[in-house]
């Protein structure tokens, strides 16, 4: 239990007409719907949502992996059934009549012939192991590329590069030589890091997918380093993806409540999904936040979860004052940027925070809440904004 399982999709097509929706983000909801016999044992912890980017079938096989972790739970070991049923199969847009192509997205249901798959018992020391083993490997970040060790190890030729762009030699093809040269070097360090990358997001979806109290705690660290703030990787992300399969889920969730409670720390986005992912679960009800039952096609949330998710902002909003120094201007930031999350009062609240510190933030976080939020920052209905907030309002143009 808590090991990875995927099953491919493999779809051919004998004649021309026929295309098949490629995954995009990894981090969307499923495109495919994994069923399971017998019911119970196991626990829908996501559901699926058609999507895609189409790609033209032809005799050649094209293989997709569907990941069983990503919606399946497997609370009990002992044998399953698994068949996937797929819309992903849809008309070609090219080589076919104009009135097939208009049909591009009428999803068509498919379901898949059955497998078996025998789901095993895992020892609680086995697994602390392996978490520790894990979490080791993570603590090691890949070198950026280019970085200073490579560029100390190419310097000879770096300087080499330079000297003859400033003092060019008889034959050009000698610079054009080094050049070659530099960017092979180049090439081979993006390709390390490339893997070192992929190696990285192997590690961190291997410990998601573990069920233990250490794999919680281990999780949930990993999670709260994500800062969103450009800083660091998709760790934490991969990390919200594997909190379903987590067995002590109230220990879960008293650890992201703490975090998300705690006025020392700055409050982030994926934070508050992985606690409202957590209370979903512990409900053994499954997490769908852009889903509207019963109307196909409606990207809509639901009434439920908007509720959940204005109370978390209110209590983030009314800690604020509680909050110092970095932590109350981030948090503030923070705040601004999902505004439409936060009552009335609380919004006003905020605007008069962001229009009185505006000059201490950063230069992109400026640019951001004028881009995205002019509207409620310079609003000539409010309170006259302060400097330097009302002269980037008067310079910059209403969107």
């Amino acid at each position: 239990m808590g090991d990875p399982i995927t099953v491919d999709l493999v779809f051919t097509a004998m004649s021309n007409g026929y295309a098949v929706l490629m995954d995009g983000n990894r981090f969307n909801a499923p495109q495919d719907l994994v069923n399971i016999t017998p019911t119970v044992g196991w626990f829908r912890s996501v559901g699926n949502r058609p999507g895609g980017s189409p790609e033209n079938l032809s005799q050649q096989p094209v293989r997709i992996p569907v990941a069983l972790n990503r919606s399946i739970v497997f609370e009990q070991p002992g044998h399953y059934e698994i068949t996937v049923t797929t819309s992903r199969l849809v008309p070609s847009r090219t080589g076919v009549s104009a009135k097939a192509a208009g049909a591009c997205c009428t999803y068509r249901n498919e379901t898949t012939n059955a497998i078996g798959i025998d789901i095993l018992p895992r020892g609680e020391h086995e697994e602390s192991v392996l978490v520790t083993q894990l979490s080791t490997r993570l603590e090691k970040m890949p070198e950026p590329f280019a970085s200073e060790a490579w560029k100390k190890e190419n310097e000879p030729l770096i300087r080499q590069l330079e000297n003859q762009v400033k003092n060019p030699p008889a034959d050009p093809k000698l610079t054009m030589d080094l050049v070659g040269k530099l960017q092979a070097k180049q090439a081979e360090d993006e390709a390390r890091l490339v893997t070192q990358t992929q190696s990285r997001q192997k590690t961190a979806t291997r410990l998601s997918y573990l069920q233990g109290d250490d794999a919680v705690r281990a999780k949930v660290r990993w999670l709260l380093m994500d800062k969103e703030d450009g800083s660091g990787d998709a760790t934490g992300d991969v990390m919200l993806h594997g909190l379903a399969q987590s067995r002590n889920l109230q220990l879960q969730l008293d650890l992201l409540q703490a975090a998300w409670d705690d006025t020392g720390r700055v409050p982030t986005g994926v934070l508050q999904s992985a606690l409202q992912q957590t209370k979903a679960f512990l409900q053994n009800e499954t997490f769908e936040l852009y889903d509207s039952h019963g109307v196909p096609g409606r990207m809509m949330p639901h009434a439920e979860v908007v509720a959940e998710i204005n109370r978390e902002y209110g209590e983030i909003a009314t800690s604020l004052p509680q909050r110092t120094g970095l932590v109350h201007d981030e948090t503030a930031y923070f705040l601004m940027m999902h505004t439409h999350l936060l009552n009335a009062a609380d919004a006003l609240t905020i605007r008069a925070e962001i229009a009185r510190d505006f000059g201490g933030l950063t230069p992109t976080q400026q640019t951001m809440l004028l881009g995205m939020h002019r509207r409620e920052l310079c609003d000539p209905a409010l309170p006259t904004a302060p400097e330097p907030l009302r002269s980037s309002c008067a310079s910059t143009t209403q969107p």
